[in-house]
């Protein structure tokens, strides 16, 4: 059985995954996203858990992982694949687009998505909003919040360890967020849990990350109508009038993609087919050709 790790890009994905393996000893795994080369155990800075390939292929480990009687941890910035039971991280949306653009200016070849985009939504995984709410429609997915995560209070890994059937010990967490800044400070910025603003989040970034994400903000109890009515002030209204148009445009290419996805598993399942006749073709004519060759001899 499978339990995947789940949240948006920047969310506490790596800190959950730590705490999982600093309290109860738990190795997990990626999705391999884009990889044929295999899922790789976690290889946090300072933690002692080294890089292990589980499986030379990513749709054999899924298959096997998902039949198995033994629980695989696997983290995902993916959308739901499966009905398998899930552990959501969710942080205050503007920290984590902030963050998660800054990962690309860091790490993303140019052309990167810029912070709008991560805003709008333009990139791989999508909003932040529908990124939540596809996850949580689900009723096996458990919900943590980064802002309890830090911390780790034994009532929560007493929760994680039940979601994840661990029955052995559970160790105190004890958060090593300064030592891996020090080791590895381009890929854990900062752990600062409250919003407090930024150059970068200018106030048009401000209003249209709250266009698209202030109902879920306010549900979430990470702003209130008025905050999000504020920021509506002195912004014209044809900046709200483009955030409305790139994201129509956004779902008119994202149910593009998914027409596209399924395309390509049909071509995909038509090539393996005409390989596997093309291979019996190639063995048919070239038992013809040794027997010729016998019969000339």
């Amino acid at each position: 059985m499978i339990v995947w790790l789940a949240s948006y890009p920047r969310s506490g994905n790596t800190l959950l995954r730590t705490v999982l393996f600093k309290t109860m000893g738990l190795m997990s795994f990626s999705d391999a996203l884009g990889q044929k080369a295999g899922v790789t155990a976690i290889a946090l800075q300072g933690t002692g858990v080294a890089e292990k390939i589980k499986s030379g292929d990513w749709d054999e480990f899924y298959r096997k992982a998902s039949e198995s009687d033994e629980v695989f941890l696997v983290k995902t910035h993916r959308p739901p694949r499966d009905d398998q039971p899930a552990i959501y991280i969710l942080r205050d949306g503007r920290k984590s687009c902030l963050s998660y653009s800054r990962y690309h200016q860091r790490f993303t070849p140019p052309p990167c998505p810029s912070l709008l985009d991560v805003v709008l939504g333009a990139g791989y995984f999508g909003g932040w909003s529908d990124h939540y709410r596809t996850w949580m429609k689900r009723g096996n997915t458990m919900l943590v919040r980064y802002e309890e995560l830090v911390n780790a209070p034994g009532e929560l890994l007493a929760r994680l360890a039940e979601t994840v059937r661990h029955a052995g010990e559970i160790a105190p967490w004890n958060n090593p967020f300064d030592e891996l800044q020090q080791k590895n400070p381009d890929f854990f910025r900062e752990g600062r849990i409250a919003w407090q603003g930024d150059p970068a989040w200018t106030p048009l970034i401000d209003a249209a990350f709250f266009r698209l994400h202030g109902d879920l903000m306010i549900e979430l109890g990470y702003a209130d109508a008025e905050t999000v009515m504020a920021t509506r002030k002195d912004i014209p209204d044809e900046w709200f009038e483009l955030v409305d148009a790139s994201r129509r445009f956004l779902a008119e290419k994202k149910a593009f993609e998914v027409v596209c996805a399924e395309r390509h598993v049909v071509i995909d399942g038509l090539k393996k087919a005409c390989d596997e006749r093309q291979a019996v073709i190639d063995g048919l004519r070239l038992g013809f050709v040794r027997k010729l060759t016998r019969l000339w001899r």
